[in-house]
């Protein structure tokens, strides 16, 4: 698993930084937090591939957060994506994108699923790419979650901001456990497709006797999966600590140093001490700090530096930068 961070400052880009979208891959997924102006390029700049499986998610519809997604639609458009894209989001997602159809001929021949988050009714709002309209189905949302895999799946939660906005959590599922083939063998087991469910924790039959491979020693226990949580845009509040709780890696918008708190609480915005705080309150691991206001482009690590005081495990974004989640 590795975080990808294509974009990482707010509001406006700079030469540093373009604005906001994280890449999180794993497997053969790629999830896609926000999707801010010129995403396309830092594509090809991190060697994502165009054509794979991807997810994205938009937290909310502030220019700096949803502008490059139909150029990277248009641009898949080009080369003939097939392969699956969801894209998830607030009310009126559809809509944005349909417009870009209507008057810019945006295509998705691709095989494309959007869904708005209806947080009022706990439900999703399904749209098979950009002919279904009305829409094609509401799915009720159970618990926060929205997608769903067989090793993970995706939950939201209203953040505290200007207009309507999500926070996303990546949640891996438990893993199995370390398989031991040398205790296997000692037990007389051949390589076959009885190791292949051994792995998965499962007992099998062999020579008429029952083995458990966790009680034999083959496998140990269910380790833990891994937890990656985005906050959007935000204000401190308690939604995001619920949605980050014993995260990994919380990445977290930090567009202010402490000393213009005001100005954050104004604007519905979170300081590199909010980030810190939140941290800790969700006991999570380790903190990535973006979002970054441009007037901070010689004095981010100010920011770094009042977070790392109360949350040491802190770290800054910074635009091609690649995190890998053990």
């Amino acid at each position: 698993m590795e975080l990808v961070i294509l974009g990482s400052s707010a509001a406006t880009p700079i030469r540093e930084r373009n604005l906001s979208a994280i890449g999180l891959r794993y497997r053969g997924d790629l999830i896609l937090f926000d999707c801010g102006e010129d995403t396309q390029r830092r594509f090809i700049e991190a060697g994502l591939k165009l054509n794979k499986s991807l997810i994205i998610c938009i937290t909310h519809f502030h220019a700096d957060h949803i502008i490059g997604l139909p150029g990277l639609l248009f641009r898949f458009a080009l080369i003939e994506r097939n392969a699956s894209l969801r894209i998830f989001g607030p009310r009126n997602l559809f809509l944005y994108l349909y417009l870009h159809k209507k008057i810019l001929g945006l295509r998705t021949d691709y095989n494309l699923i959007i869904y708005e988050i209806d947080h009022e009714n706990n439900q999703l709002i399904q749209y098979h790419g950009l002919e279904s309209e009305p829409p094609i189905d509401k799915i009720d949302i159970e618990n926060g979650v929205i997608f769903e895999k067989n090793r993970y799946f995706l939950k939201y939660a209203l953040m505290k901001h200007s207009i309507t906005t999500y926070g996303y959590a990546f949640v891996e599922k438990p893993r199995y456990g370390k398989f031991h083939p040398e205790r296997a063998q000692d037990l007389g087991i051949p390589e076959s497709n009885l190791w292949k469910t051994l792995q998965t924790g499962k007992s099998i039959k062999y020579q008429g006797r029952i083995i458990n491979p966790i009680k034999e020693g083959i496998v140990d226990n269910e380790r833990p999966g891994r937890k990656i949580t985005y906050s959007g845009d935000t204000a401190p509040c308690q939604s995001l600590i619920e949605l980050g709780k014993d995260s990994d890696l919380l990445i977290h918008e930090s567009t202010f140093a402490k000393k213009l708190s005001d100005i954050a609480n104004e604007k519905l915005h979170s300081t590199s001490v909010d980030a810190a705080h939140d941290a800790v309150k969700m006991n999570a691991k380790k903190l990535i700090l973006t979002h970054i206001s441009a007037r901070y482009q010689e004095e981010a690590q100010k920011l770094l530096e009042e977070a790392r005081a109360i949350f040491p495990n802190t770290f800054l974004a910074q635009d091609l930068m690649t995190i890998k989640i053990e």
